[in-house]
């Protein structure tokens, strides 16, 4: 009777003991699994749809990264890493990338929003109103005016003038190219073939005036004869007219 309580001991340890090193390896497997448990990514945009970038667009410039997939890990995953990888695009102002529980790494995605496009004989890209150059895009045509030339270290001074322009829904409809002519800017009009003699960037509110007024007596008036207009003189409108 003792050897069989002694075997049936046995037995009972033994089964224990393979039970105990059953639910460790199980738990092991869970725990490694667990580790390599890859996060979905899921792309948004501020402004509801992308302008520039798509979805698959952000996807593929996140994938591109070798070490993306070890990133993804849902236990490895760096938001720091992610947020700076988007915002070295120069057609991302930000990036929120935060998880949720249910396995999902949420991307959104802040486009730079272009206030002025610069052509000249070296390059083409747009400026947004930070003065940060923003590449053109195939996806994508920002309906802003063009400047036409070198803006050389004047980017601050181009882009305050643009959003003056902007902040009035007169001028924002009608300017549509302007230029720099040494410190003047000459700008081009939707509704009337003459260029305009800005000035500088200075009085503004008066020469929106002016420009408004003009408008109003060329309704009933040959405007076609007028060459040059010139909004730099102080409570004046100078028109210059066609010799012939």
């Amino acid at each position: 009777q003792g050897e069989t309580t002694k075997n049936m001991r046995y037995r009972i340890i033994s089964f224990l003991s393979i039970l105990i090193i059953f639910i460790f390896l199980i738990f092991l497997s869970q725990k490694r699994n667990s580790e390599n448990k890859m996060l979905n990514l899921k792309i948004g945009f501020k402004d509801k749809e992308g302008r520039f970038l798509d979805s698959q667009m952000v996807n593929k410039l996140l994938i591109q990264r070798k070490d993306t997939m070890f990133l993804l890990r849902e236990d490895m995953v760096d938001l720091r890493i992610f947020e700076d990888l988007l915002t070295s695009n120069p057609m991302i102002a930000s990036a929120n990338v935060f998880k949720i529980p249910q396995g999902v790494l949420n991307v959104k995605i802040e486009e730079r929003k272009p206030i002025v496009r610069i052509i000249n004989d070296q390059e083409e890209f747009y400026l947004d109103s930070f003065g940060v150059k923003v590449p053109l895009s195939s996806e994508y045509s920002a309906k802003v005016p063009i400047f036409y030339g070198q803006i050389g270290s004047k980017i601050i001074d181009l882009v305050n003038f643009v959003k003056l322009i902007n902040n009035d829904s007169f001028t924002r409809g009608e300017i549509i190219d302007l230029k720099k002519l040494n410190s003047s800017y000459i700008i081009g009009l939707r509704s009337f073939p003459f260029k305009v003699t800005w000035g500088k960037n200075s009085k503004h509110n008066q020469k929106v005036k002016k420009l408004k007024y003009l408008y109003s007596y060329l309704e009933n008036e040959d405007f076609l004869k007028i060459e040059k207009v010139n909004l730099t003189f102080d409570k004046q409108i100078v028109l210059d007219y066609e010799q012939n």
